[in-house]
């Protein structure tokens, strides 16, 4: 089970540290699409662009470090609860609002936002039920490792590139109006 939990730590490292750096990159983009939200009063935008990229980040040091995997996971659980709300509140408000969660977007949050969050969630959980009973130590056989690593890059290449990837297999005549 450890390799699964450093397959879960790998992935939300990473994504939490891409997500982070690109709000940090352009933190008004980012406070500017919080407004549609109708969920962030506006004194909060502001503030919370430099909030959540550091709450991300602050989460992946957790998960990087190995005396804190453990509050990392549990950290992280927390966080991604929160991050899979909002898009939750806004899709099922039938709101139409892009997010920059990894950058510019030009893709409404939806389904497949709810689906990533959703998936980065269950890494959060998985890894949690792992390393609070067994820590988070190293496994220790390279194979397993390796593998664990392949994983993660595959699965943070998908839950980053999401929006490319619908974009990529949407319909000539459905590309337009996503």
């Amino acid at each position: 089970m450890l390799y699964v939990s450093l397959a879960c730590r790998l992935t939300l490292v990473a994504v939490l540290a891409l997500a982070a750096v690109a709000k940090l990159r352009s933190p008004r983009v980012f406070a500017a699409s919080l407004a549609g939200f109708d969920v962030v009063p506006a004194r909060l935008r502001g503030p919370l662009a430099v909030l959540v990229p550091a709450a991300e980040l602050l989460v992946a040091l957790l998960l990087a470090l190995p005396p804190t995997v453990t509050a990392g996971f549990v950290a992280a659980t927390a966080l991604c609860l929160g991050l899979t709300a909002v898009p939750v509140l806004v899709v099922a408000r039938g709101k139409r609002v892009t997010c920059a969660c990894f950058g510019a977007s030009e893709a409404p949050l939806g389904v497949r936002h709810i689906a990533r969050n959703a998936v980065l969630l269950a890494a959060a959980v998985t890894g949690a039920a792992v390393a609070l009973p067994a820590g988070g130590g190293m496994p220790p056989g390279v194979p397993g490792i390796v593998l664990a690593v392949v994983s993660a890059g595959v699965l943070t290449a998908l839950i980053v590139f999401v929006d490319d990837l619908a974009s990529l297999f949407a319909s000539p005549s459905s590309a337009g109006g996503r």
